[in-house]
């Protein structure tokens, strides 16, 4: 017998500016993908990473050891969200492509474990038994299993970490719920797409990311497949089809218990079935946001025989997972039937993925991890004057949903970094003397006060003017040769700056002397194919920088 717990308190939230995104600078696939997500998703750029990993680490097998992972993704990752200030803000990482997808932490394969399970270890080792047979517990999972005998309630990333903030009588799994994970909680992440050997286009990946984004708020009541047979791999989990069944119901969803593929069925939102080889194409198409899965030995394993979880993407489905190594039949390594429970009560994919795996170290998670067709759609405002000379001013916020009676929190960013204000209240007051001149971005997230926290996000630009700089683009984009661009800076007011930088969020691309008819340099290969946007900073000689408004570009087929 299971037990279930239900409350309802504030909690946090699995928002834009707590995901870490890593882009592998030596690809431009990775880049063009990275860029793709982080602009259709509101990444703040802050929040954008670009390391410098070899091609041996993601050519063939994509497998480093923990050694190159330490050198070339976790120590560098690490620097950055300390020199940003954001150790403490990040819940979760995405990959985008091009990155390993294993890390050899034993000798023996069956030990190993994928690029997200390392991850979620925070690049330490646990014992190979523990990875192997399955023993290993995650601190996000909801359960049931054998360990964990209790059907905990969905929750986002935040309240995971901080807890619910209520009293909670039970077992020391149930009462760390009360007061969270804290510095014990592990660090989810997902990979955009896989495009090594045997993996998918990266023309795949970006539609994929398409349809996430498309999935928002619209799920749907049914296309929901539990796909049963005599095989091992099929019977391990089957005994947790029909209870997810009758809770799918209970929330107007169904849910269907079949022994055959539902080929030819129209708008798949969910299946999972275990089987070494699948025919995804077979189904007629899936729905935006729609997941599935199939659990078996390899799917994960590019160069190894058997059906490889990239097929459900292929054919329309917008996240998977599957083993990176011999797993074994073990449904402890594996989604359980609650992954539709948490996303259909508003999670988020990623989310959703680490709530249902009890062991999540050698899955390899791929889609879009913010997909969330189940969350109510919450439109924000940002209310208040564009333009600040002298004296303070408060800023407020609205929220609009069609939920009823709920309580929301205000979360307020400014230039992509969290301001300390009180998040019950739905303004904050911004003092022009202590920024700089120049354009700001204010940006408001208004999350509802709920274990699964639902949210709405709206931005204003704000021209801060106490000293009378500015700087800004002249409007010409000057041929520099092949792939290269020159941007020319307009300053305005009697004082001019000592330099001037071209920057895409925190990466420099361009700084010299200023100089008013020099012109900075923009190599499109540099960042990358997809969105782009551009900002001027005259360094001034009392060291304020003053930025210009952003200028939005779309880089196509970059040259080298």
């Amino acid at each position: 017998m299971f037990w279930a717990l239900f409350w309802v308190m504030a909690a946090g939230a699995q928002l834009p500016h707590e995901v870490l995104v890593l882009a592998n600078q030596r690809s431009a696939d990775s880049l063009r993908v990275a860029n793709e997500f982080v602009a259709r998703r509101g990444i703040p750029l802050r929040n954008v990473v670009r390391l410098d990993v070899p091609e041996a680490l993601f050519e063939g097998r994509a497998t480093c050891d923990p050694a190159a992972f330490e050198r070339w993704i976790w120590e560098p990752a690490q620097r950055v969200m300390v020199a940003r200030g954001l150790e403490k803000q990040v819940l979760a990482w995405v990959y985008s492509t091009d990155f390993p997808i294993r890390v050899e932490t034993d000798e023996s394969d069956r030990r190993q474990v994928s690029i997200c399970g390392y991850t979620f270890l925070r690049g330490r080792s646990v014992g190979g038994a523990l990875v192997e047979e399955g023993k290993f517990q995650s601190g996000l999972f909801g359960g049931p299993n054998d360990r964990l005998r209790l059907v905990l309630p969905s929750c986002s990333l935040g309240v995971l970490k901080e807890g619910l903030g209520v009293s909670v009588r039970g077992a020391e799994t149930v009462k760390r719920m009360e007061v969270g994970l804290g510095d014990k909680m592990p660090l989810p992440s997902m990979m955009l797409g896989y495009t090594g050997e045997g993996g998918s286009s990266v023309s795949s990946v970006l539609e994929v990311l398409e349809r996430g984004v498309a999935s928002d708020h619209v799920g749907v009541g049914s296309g929901f497949y539990f796909v049963t047979n005599g095989n091992v791999r099929s019977t391990c989990r089957a005994w947790q089809f029909e209870t997810t069944q009758q809770q799918l119901a209970r929330r107007g969803v169904s849910a269907v218990i079949t022994n055959a593929l539902p080929a030819g069925a129209e708008g798949v939102m969910g299946l999972l079935c275990g089987a070494e080889r699948v025919e995804p194409g077979a189904i007629g198409s899936f729905a935006p946001g729609a997941v599935a899965e199939h659990l078996t030995s390899w799917s994960a394993e590019f160069q190894r025989p058997q059906t490889k979880c990239t097929a459900w993407l292929e054919a329309g489905a917008t996240a998977t997972c599957g083993s990176v190594v011999e797993p074994y039949a073990n449904a402890n390594k594996f989604p359980s039937a609650r992954f539709f429970e948490h996303y259909v009560g508003g999670c988020s994919v990623l989310e959703s993925f680490y709530q249902s795996v009890a062991c999540p170290l050698q899955q390899l998670f791929l889609g879009d991890p913010l997909a969330r067709p189940y969350a109510p759609r919450v439109a924000a405002k940002v209310l208040g004057v564009s333009e600040l000379e002298g004296e303070p001013f408060r800023f407020r916020a609205a929220a609009v949903c069609r939920a009823r009676g709920v309580a929301w929190r205000y979360l307020f960013l400014l230039d992509g970094e969290l301001l300390a204000a009180d998040g019950a209240l739905g303004s904050v007051q911004i003092d022009p003397a202590k920024l700089a001149d120049g354009y700001h971005a204010l940006r408001c997230v208004v999350v509802a006060k709920h274990p699964v926290a639902f949210y709405g996000m709206a931005e204003k630009g704000i021209t801060v003017n106490r000293l009378g700089r500015s700087i800004g683009f002249d409007g010409k984009i000057e041929p520099l040769g092949e792939g290269v661009h020159g941007f020319r800076a307009v300053v305005g007011g009697d004082e001019l700056p000592e330099r001037v930088r071209l920057l895409v969020g925190h990466e420099v691309l361009d700084e010299q002397p200023f100089d008013p008819e020099g012109l900075l340099r923009f190599r499109e290969s540099a960042w990358g194919e997809g969105p782009c946007r551009l900002q001027l900073v005259g360094v001034f000689a009392d060291g304020m920088e003053v930025a210009s408004q952003p200028l939005q570009l779309t880089v196509v087929d970059p040259k080298p």
